[in-house]
């Protein structure tokens, strides 16, 4: 492994380490994380989900290892061996006290707390909307648990579910600080922007808004929203009406108020924490509906002309749009004559993105198909042909003998050197190895990736 000291954080997407449909536990893959010395995670939604509902999160809350933090909050918050909560200090105004003397304690925060925040919030936007499930009449509707209904990032769910991802995210964020590590986003949020129908637009908006409390737990400030996939007249491509989407969101989030997010190490071993406000981060998916390039997306991104949203960079999903193509012979787009030289225009272009609109940036590289797919969608593949490429073969960065052919270097240099971002370099990788059911998954994907990370980092500082 090279000693090269790295000028940028490392960080890397839980999936990339290990699928847990194929039962890689979030907490082994948290833990390989770390071993193989990474600053951080982005925690894939699906892991946090999938995390909460497992039977090992069960028996943890089961075997009385429970602390309740501030019970009126109904959070449920579980410490790791050896590891201190530290919850108030993801809840409060204080970013260095180690117990509940110091500075301001813990924010209450309930679903009666919720639905006023909400109401305030949906009366700036003129919309008479909030985080409880009303019925077509207007009236609360009911879960099994008895309890008024809310929403996650998926749809619907009961109270009771909400609580138990709120307790699951409170866990991660305490065993992240036992190891070291920093959540640095929560992603992605699906379908969010570009609704045609004004219920399905504010049905996008509650999903979004349920993910700040999620936030609050895990103690992280970004929210990762991938472009919407979902095809006209469903929905709509117009830039301006998105960036309006992001810019509601972004208000919300303003009204919500700041997380605790991690900065430091203290001496004593605990983590020093400072208020940060809520960001929204914009990425353009290859195969997306309307916004299927980084140029799209930074449109969007300026037409919301908030604080609080910006760009996120994908290297995988621009150069798979713009340079690469799995429906052609050669895996490289036969639009034009010379394909490097157009995306190289595409890349080069990043210099006019502020560095400091330039919210994360994620890191993977690719495989040729054996034969090339049909393009799609079509009658008999309704998924596009570039999310079916993505999910199984991807690769790490400077795997070039797995295969990888795309210009990574040159992109994560025109992003770094050029356009000027200075945050985390973080994996996001999809591969069927993940799939692999073998124990030793999360360890080996999560060297390899460390690997990449810092031979990337010797080619673009070469």
């Amino acid at each position: 492994m090279s000693t090269y000291t790295r000028p940028h954080s490392y960080s890397i997407f839980t999936h990339s380490v290990g699928s847990n449909v194929a039962g890689h536990s979030l907490l082994s893959k948290i833990h390989a994380v770390a071993q193989a010395g990474f600053d951080g995670i982005e925690l894939f939604q699906d892991d946090l989900s999938a995390f909460a509902n497992s039977d090992e999160f069960h028996r943890i809350q089961e075997q009385g290892d429970a602390i309740v933090v501030q019970q009126q909050q109904n959070v449920f918050s579980l410490t790791p061996p050896d590891s201190p909560m530290n919850l108030h200090r993801r809840y409060s105004e204080s970013s260095t006290a180690s117990d509940s003397s110091s500075g301001t304690s813990a924010t209450s925060y309930t679903l009666k707390d919720r639905a006023r925040t909400t109401k305030a919030c949906d009366a700036v936007a003129g919309l008479d909307n909030n985080l409880l499930v009303r019925n077509e009449t207007g009236d609360l509707e009911y879960g099994a648990d008895g309890l008024p209904m809310t929403y996650d990032a998926f749809g619907t769910c009961t109270a009771t579910a909400y609580r138990q991802e709120l307790a699951a995210a409170s866990y991660i964020a305490s065993y992240c600080d036992s190891l070291g590590l920093r959540v640095y986003s929560l992603q992605p949020l699906r379908d969010f922007e570009g609704w045609a129908k004004t219920e399905d637009q504010l049905l996008a908006m509650r999903r979004a808004r349920s993910r700040f409390e999620v936030m609050r737990a895990l103690g992280t400030d970004l929210l990762l929203i991938c472009s919407n996939n979902q095809q006209a007249p469903t929905t709509v491509g117009n830039v301006e009406r998105i960036g309006q989407d992001l810019a509601q969101l972004a208000r919300y989030a303003d009204e919500f108020g700041p997380v605790m997010a991690p900065y430091s190490k203290n001496i004593d071993g605990s983590v020093g924490r400072k208020a940060v406000p809520i960001r929204i981060g914009y990425e353009a998916l290859s195969w997306g509906a309307h916004v299927d390039v980084w140029s799209r997306a930074w449109q969007a991104v300026r037409h919301a002309d908030m604080y609080n949203v910006g760009l996120v960079l994908d290297s995988f999903n621009t150069l798979a749009r713009e340079y690469a193509d799995p429906c052609t012979l050669t895996g490289i787009t036969d639009q034009y004559e010379n394909p490097y030289a157009e995306v190289m225009k595409s890349i080069n272009a990043l210099s006019t993105v502020p560095g400091d609109k330039i919210f994360f940036l994620q890191i993977g590289d690719a495989r040729k198909l054996a034969a090339p797919l049909v393009p799609s969608p079509n009658a008999e593949e309704p998924r596009p042909a570039r999310m079916i490429w993505s999910r199984g073969n991807r690769l790490f960065p400077c795997e070039y003998n797995e295969g990888a052919f795309l210009p990574v270097r040159e992109f994560v240099h025109a992003a770094v050197m050029e356009a000027g971002y200075d945050g985390p370099w973080s994996i996001e990788v999809f591969n069927s190895s993940l799939l692999d059911e073998d124990k030793g998954v999360p360890v080996s994907h999560a060297l390899r990736a460390r690997a990449g990370l810092d031979l990337l980092v010797e080619e673009v500082y070469a």
